[in-house]
């Protein structure tokens, strides 16, 4: 049996073994009134709390894509067997394309669902041994695998937080790319140094990573659009260059060929932009559009265009909207845990202070204190 709720699941188990809620409550070690709340709806839960309590009764939580069927699935895992359990004459597994690409798609899967937080310590193991593993290496496959890797690696740390080493390990794809005379994978390096440049705050440096990327021959349209979308956000931060950020995000979103997951990403993206510009209404008509779609594939893009909703909705003085928003954006933390979404959560928490009398603004704040981790965000 499976349910899409831990709501659900709790109805579900009562019903399964016939028991009561204080039956429930007893075989989970809570009160009956918590089991009453949660199973209602009324009360929120975090997914590791979840997870352990679940598992006390014999059942487990699954995250997929929605959409995703058990037969991609099956393909995915079926692909990471064939290089995981394969022996090899090789030293390292690190030596070999296959293994390195899958772990660089392993490490994005689990980003888009967990967030780069717990992913952190792992990722800068794969760093090292790649390092050693592609050592005087010649293999150009190798080497664009590599290169992949360490951009997994980079928007790992980058989504945690750690921005200086994420820059860093950026030049160390771009590198690895340089290497393996792959022009893809230089326009996606110079994109993801773009990228962390411009959470930095070093704008100009932003542009002129972009700026490299949209010069090399042949890009295909997806990082055409992604570089341009770069360039746009940069520029848009950029005294004197509304014009021309304008100008290039609207050309970023003309640019078709892109997938449905690209398409909804490059939207959220633009839209910041557009925020930026101060063009709140379109700005947030498009996050409202992005985060509504992307949240079949990520629940971390999901959270960060919520919290940049809002951030729109509250800088176009829409507080309504905002505190609407507030709760989506709550109820979605649980499910990632990362350093940029803490510091969007916190950023709303202090500027929306000056609509705390309004009382929908309130429990907004209220809901979203509450469901941040201990330590995450001052108590406002």
């Amino acid at each position: 049996m499976e349910v899409r709720t831990f709501p659900e699941a709790l109805k579900a188990i009562m019903v399964e073994r016939g028991w009561t809620q204080a039956d429930l409550a007893r075989e989970l070690g809570v009160s009956q009134a918590w089991v009453s709340e949660v199973s209602r709806g009324q009360k929120d839960t975090g997914m590791a709390k979840a997870i352990n309590l679940l598992a006390l009764v014999g059942w487990e939580v699954r995250i997929l894509r929605k959409g995703e069927d058990s037969m991609e699935r099956r393909d995915f895992l079926a692909a990471a067997a064939s290089v995981i359990f394969v022996p090899s004459a090789r030293t390292s597994p690190y030596q070999e394309a296959s293994y390195v690409q899958t772990l660089a798609a392993s490490l994005a899967r689990n980003r888009y669902e967990l967030g780069g937080i717990p992913l952190a310590a792992s990722a800068l193991g794969h760093l090292r041994h790649i390092e050693r593993g592609t050592a005087d290496t010649h293999d150009r496959a190798l080497q664009q695998a590599a290169s992949q890797l360490a951009d997994q690696i980079t928007l790992v740390l980058y989504d945690a937080g750690k921005l200086p080493q994420a820059d860093r390990i950026a030049g160390i794809a771009l590198e690895f790319a340089r290497r393996a005379q792959d022009i893809q994978a230089q326009a996606r390096a110079f994109d993801t140094l773009s990228r962390v440049s411009l959470d930095r705050g070093d704008y100009a440096r932003g542009v002129a990573y972009a700026q490299r990327g949209l010069q090399l021959p042949d890009v295909t349209n997806s990082q055409k659009a992604s570089l341009n979308m770069r360039l746009g956000r940069s520029l848009a931060l950029i005294a004197g260059q509304e014009t021309a950020s304008r100008g290039v995000l609207d050309h970023a979103l003309d640019i078709g060929g892109l997938s449905p997951f690209g398409t909804a990403a490059l939207i959220g993206d633009v839209a910041i932009g557009l925020g930026h510009l101060r063009a709140y209404t379109e700005a947030g008509t498009l996050l409202s559009e992005a985060a509504e779609t992307i949240g079949q594939w990520s629940p971390l893009f999901r959270a960060q265009y919520l919290g940049r909703q809002i951030q729109t909705a509250l800088s176009g003085s829409t507080p309504a909207l905002a505190a609407d928003k507030m709760h989506e954006l709550a109820r979605a933390l649980p499910f990632v845990d990362s350093a940029r979404v803490n510091k969007r959560v916190s950023e709303i928490l202090q500027s929306s202070l000056k609509w705390d009398a309004d009382s929908e603004i309130r429990q907004g704040r209220e809901h979203l204190q509450a469901m941040l981790s201990p330590g995450t965000a001052p108590r406002l």
